[in-house]
């Protein structure tokens, strides 16, 4: 999986997965009966900002209710799960001046925490409900992040309110499970199962209370992130096209494969798994683009075969003609001799 969400793919954070393991007070071997199916292991939970695909991560879930023998596990992961466990956009949720800006940076920003729950905001007359949409199918999984989801939410947002206002209530799109005596418990408010959307609901006036752990600087640096981010996910997709915009957009440096991780916030080692996921390694995308970019360079006649070497981050000329010649079979002086005389 990626280093960030990728656009129009359902993926999940690396770090719910962690302090998943967290809550459970899972040792190593713990970690590996979390992670037993998967091609990960207790390492891989260290790595920041990743991310794991969809059925990876269902996996994970249902290894983490049979490990806990607790069906009700994503209520209470939820209620114990801080906003700050979403990154940037829970900073800024938990920032913002009222609910009302906190559930919109919700439904504009849902897709930097891979889109598997989308926020959307409804204001009626006399209330006003934050509508989540799974984007995963509401078996015990998608029930499992739905629940944790709305534990988060719920907990925010009595600490604004209070957790006793007798306005709230939610509505969940599903059949009541076996354990959904315990729902009013950690969500503090009345529970309507089998309706036509999930949703929380308070009274209208509450969206524009103040938050009072609002703080404008840290909102306004969340919100930035929050901008940097969305803007980043429209970038290439896979990592061969990452990897390479990176190698193109940067001539002259001749990257290392620990460089390129560090860029992208992943140890090397991911990085070239990724990679190998997509049929190819780092070697061969930045042989392809150096070759690209020297072909290139040496079209141009006032260029020599000395000033594209250093042009493209080579300390010794002699370094480039090997490189060359084992890329194209032939000698960059004879390749730009035979382009001019082409011309």
């Amino acid at each position: 999986m990626t280093g960030q969400a990728q656009e129009g793919r359902v993926v999940f954070p690396t770090a719910y997965t962690r302090m998943l393991a967290r809550e459970q007070g899972l040792d190593h071997k713990g970690q590996q009966l979390l992670l037993r199916g998967t091609r990960l292991g207790p390492a891989d939970l260290l790595e920041l900002n990743t991310f794991i695909d969809a059925e990876t991560q269902s996996v994970i879930v249902r290894n983490a209710l049979q490990i806990s023998h607790n069906p009700a596990l994503g209520l209470r992961w939820g209620a114990n799960l801080h906003l700050a466990a979403h990154g940037p956009l829970g900073t800024l949720i938990a920032s913002s001046p009222t609910l009302g800006h906190a559930w919109k940076a919700t439904e504009k920003f849902h897709d930097i925490r891979g889109g598997f729950a989308r926020m959307e905001g409804h204001i009626a007359s006399d209330h006003f409900a934050v509508i989540i949409n799974m984007g995963i199918e509401l078996d015990e999984v998608g029930r499992f992040f739905c629940e944790a989801v709305l534990a988060t939410m719920v907990n925010h947002l009595g600490m604004i309110i209070g957790k006793s206002d007798p306005a709230l209530r939610v509505e969940l799109a599903y059949s009541a499970p076996v354990h959904a005596q315990q729902y009013p418990a950690y969500l503090h408010a009345p529970c309507v199962f089998g309706k036509s959307r999930t949703k929380i609901v308070i009274p209208h006036g509450l969206a524009l209370m103040p938050n009072p752990l609002a703080c404008a600087e840290t909102y306004a640096m969340a919100l930035a992130r929050c901008e940097q981010i969305l803007l980043e996910q429209k970038r290439p997709s896979t990592w061969s096209a990452r990897v390479t915009e990176l190698l193109r957009t940067n001539p002259g440096q001749i990257w290392t494969c620990e460089q390129v991780a560090s860029h992208f916030h992943l140890s090397s080692r991911t990085l070239m798994r990724y990679l190998r996921d997509e049929n190819t390694s780092y070697q061969t995308l930045r042989d392809s683009e150096l070759g690209r970019q020297a072909k290139l360079s040496l079209m141009v006649s006032t260029n020599t075969v000395e000033s594209v070497a250093l042009s493209l981050g080579y300390q010794e000329a002699s370094n480039f003609r090997r490189a060359f010649k084992r890329w194209f079979g032939i000698t960059p002086q004879d390749f730009h001799a035979e382009n001019q005389k082409g011309r």
